[in-house]
């Protein structure tokens, strides 16, 4: 490898360090697939970096793609927004918008004392931390991925 291959090589890795984790999977995917379609059909080694850089974008780039519509799915059927929807504690974001789908098929949690907090409809009906959601949202109960409305 000469130092332009190695410049390369370190722009790549360091790229890949901003994504996340799936998408450094199929980063990694991409670029075997892309080595090993360069070295099957190419002339040198040139032709193997650039399959592997092409296959890596590629990966990549399609996990982004598939994150991006399973943060819309979820917020579409839960009413749960996209981490970077979630305003930083303190901050001044408000709470995020209610659902676009309304559904009456998901039981009520109970209110506390505390108005951040809510017991599960589900048993043991431990409380939950519900901070940033409004009423009639709806939320999952991390114990066990229950479904259900904020009161």
């Amino acid at each position: 490898m000469n130092v332009k291959q190695y410049a390369a090589l370190g722009l790549a890795i360091m790229g890949m360090a901003s994504c996340t984790t799936y998408q450094q999977q199929a980063g990694l995917i991409g670029g075997v697939a892309g080595a090993a379609a360069g070295a099957a059909f190419g002339d040198d080694s040139q032709d193997v970096i650039a399959g592997a850089a092409a296959g890596a974008a590629l990966g990549a780039g399609a996990a982004a793609v598939h994150e991006n519509h399973v943060r819309k799915r979820d917020y579409a059927r839960y009413g749960i927004p996209a981490p970077e929807d979630n305003p930083p504690a303190g901050g001044s974001g408000g709470a995020p918008p209610p659902p676009k789908q309304e559904s009456t098929e998901y039981p009520v949690a109970q209110r506390t004392s505390d108005p951040n907090e809510v017991l599960s409809p589900y048993p043991p009906h431990h409380r939950i931390n519900v901070e940033g959601f409004k009423s009639g949202q709806l939320a999952r109960d991390p114990k066990n991925q229950k479904i259900f409305r904020i009161p």
